[in-house]
């Protein structure tokens, strides 16, 4: 942590440590997030225990790795694995605001995924907050995802490794790309309406919000909740493993592609992140989609954040998440196959000066 500040420090980027805030104020968040945990636990295990998944629709594998033992790692083969084959690898990281949530409600996802990209998908947990708050989770990630490489029962290609996830899971992704074991090895990052920016509390977010008339927000009053239970007081908001927008560029994955959605109060960060990134901060108009070199942007308009996952079983809705989901999982899908086709002509190119 402290070379992480003296970084900072010398880039210019002073540390910003939380400040604790009033004892009313904590004790609202501590009793609304751990009566959100504890709703959302209940209708999830109630939810699967009335709607269990067809044998489709669940993983190729679980496995619990050594290193983690208490979390659950889900395996996901494309249909038309080969085998004896080596697979490309997307690492997926489920949101959940750091508090609740598991792989299994990414599991839809994941089959689409692998089904649609011919990728191998592991879909990753990591502990949560508030007993567990930052960096718990961060190095939950790099470790799990340090085991799925160096297990040889996989058929993984690890010079074609990806890293993605959405909301809180877009920002793990982010920041244990940058702990060693994972710097060079992931290739690029896909990132759904991730947070990027811990540095403006949840009511400067709201105020700085650059739409007006849209729905409610989604996270106006859980981000307090959030904020408290996963970032401590005195910890610094702008450590780039907690805030990956004040990492350095050569820190994270070259090729980074980020979704963000028209109608939530985490765009403005992500937005501002990757036109950084793409060396674009200049550009007039930062809503509209760009791609270029490595970094692409797409703003999924008349979307509220969590627009890719609904809960329930009822058709129309699956129906219309997917439709506007397709479109941008084919432009996702594009530009993985662009990414992983440059990093196999590099790996041609080294194999040929050797």
């Amino acid at each position: 942590m402290s070379e992480a500040l003296d970084c900072l420090e010398q880039d210019g980027t002073h540390p910003l440590p939380k400040i604790r805030l009033s004892f009313p104020h904590r004790l609202n968040c501590f009793i609304r997030l751990w009566i959100f945990k504890i709703l959302v636990a209940i209708v999830v295990a109630v939810d699967r225990l009335l709607h269990p998944p067809p044998p489709s629709l669940r993983p190729t594998l679980i496995k619990h790795y050594p290193c983690r033992s208490v979390l659950q790692t889900r395996v996901f083969f494309p249909p038309n694995y080969i085998p004896g084959e080596v697979l490309p690898l997307y690492l997926n990281i489920h949101g959940g605001g750091f508090a609740v949530c598991d792989p299994q409600h990414d599991d839809a996802f994941c089959i689409m995924w692998a089904k649609r990209t011919g990728m191998l998908i592991v879909s990753l947990d990591y502990r949560k907050a508030p007993l567990h708050p930052y960096p718990t989770a961060v190095y939950d990630i790099a470790a799990l995802a340090n085991a799925v490489l160096a297990d040889s029962s996989l058929p993984i290609d690890n010079s074609k490794v990806v890293i993605g996830g959405f909301s809180a899971g877009g920002n793990l992704a982010l920041c244990a790309s940058q702990l060693p074991g994972l710097k060079g090895k992931i290739k690029a990052a896909l990132t759904f309406y991730p947070i990027v920016d811990w540095s403006h509390p949840p009511n400067e977010k709201l105020a700085m919000r650059p739409y007006k008339g849209g729905p409610k927000d989604s996270l106006e009053f859980s981000s307090y909740w959030f904020d408290w239970g996963y970032v401590a007081p005195g910890q610094n908001r702008r450590d780039p493993l907690l805030s990956p927008c004040y990492a350095k560029k050569e820190d994270l994955p070259p090729w980074i592609y980020v979704i963000g959605a028209q109608w939530d109060m985490l765009r403005l960060e992500s937005q501002e992140m990757i036109h950084e990134l793409a060396g674009l901060k200049g550009k007039e108009d930062h809503e509209q989609d760009f791609e270029s070199g490595t970094y692409k942007w797409t703003l999924a308009r008349g979307c509220s954040h969590g627009f890719t996952h609904h809960f329930g079983h009822k058709a129309e809705k699956r129906a219309k998440r997917e439709q506007k989901c397709k479109p941008i999982y084919d432009e996702a899908h594009k530009w993985l196959k662009i990414a992983l086709a440059e990093q196999d002509s590099i790996e041609k190119s080294k194999q040929l000066m050797a």
